[in-house]
């Protein structure tokens, strides 16, 4: 039977119009009110994603950045909060140059604008930074900014998947434990990876909430639709992909539901958590 249900955000429980169906809101509720657990695991800021878990009414610990940040977005009691040393992000700003990677620095959990670059992107993650322009600080030099400061949250790196790959193939191999690499996204020929703070990842998290609810992986239910998501999905008894998930995450999923503009989430819970719990 499963006890706890983990719901990543974009693509998965947000449209495409980044709302939250009255349909997924119901659903949701109505396996809370059941008993079962249910919470978000995002690779967005807490700043926004908080808005959605209000919406939902989420009175539990919540994942944000993929798991660097997990907090009660009600108490505000922080339970993990995870940065990458500010030295091991200049060494990757350093190798961006040299590769012709696009740089952004995540300086903090709960900042309003939080984001920092040293010009304006082009390219297929455009969207992406134009949606979250209210977050984003130009500066001269990020490797100046750095200096100056102990530890950020994340570095992303954006640009062609060979580029990147290269880049990676790069870094210093004292570096490898002291940081967590993340691929977020694939568009066009061009990668969004993220550069964490040591065990960082929705895998990680994961292991805080089994010892929390004292429940086991298989009592478990994700639902979710990106790269971000596999190693996740590789550990619950039930994994959701939605339909509009790239093919090599379908293919890891026990499930795949309908499309994140269909209701894709509801109707994963009305099959696993809430059927079963009608008929028991």
């Amino acid at each position: 039977m499963i006890k706890l249900v983990c719901i990543d955000l974009d693509g998965t429980l947000l449209n495409n119009q980044k709302h939250i169906s009255k349909m997924d809101k119901q659903a949701v509720k109505r396996a809370v009110e059941l008993g079962v657990h249910v919470t978000i695991f995002t690779g967005r800021s807490f700043g926004s994603a908080s808005h959605y878990l209000r919406e939902l009414e989420i009175q539990i610990p919540a994942v944000f950045q993929n798991g660097a940040l997990i907090i009660d977005p009600v108490s505000m009691k922080i339970y993990q909060r995870i940065e990458l040393d500010s030295k091991v992000a200049s060494h990757f700003v350093e190798l961006c140059r040299l590769n012709g990677v696009y740089p952004a620095i995540y300086e903090s959990f709960f900042a309003e604008k939080d984001i920092l670059v040293e010009k304006p992107y082009e390219g297929a993650f455009a969207q992406y930074f134009q949606l979250n322009s209210h977050r984003i600080r130009m500066v001269k030099d990020l490797l100046k900014v750095l200096e100056h400061r102990p530890s950020v949250v994340e570095i992303a790196l954006v640009g062609k998947i060979e580029d990147v790959n290269k880049l990676t193939q790069q870094v210093e191999e004292s570096l490898r434990d002291v940081y967590t690499p993340i691929e977020n996204q694939r568009k066009d020929g061009e990668t969004f990876v993220e550069i964490f703070g040591p065990n960082v990842g929705k895998e990680r998290a994961l292991e805080f909430f089994l010892k929390m609810y004292r429940v086991r992986p298989d009592e478990v239910m994700y639902i979710g639709d990106n790269l971000n998501d596999e190693s996740i999905m590789r550990m619950v008894g039930i994994a959701v992909a939605m339909q509009n998930a790239p093919d090599e995450i379908k293919r890891i999923a026990t499930y795949v539901t309908d499309s994140n503009d269909e209701c894709g989430v509801a109707k994963a819970l009305e099959r696993f958590v809430l059927q079963e719990r009608v008929y028991e």
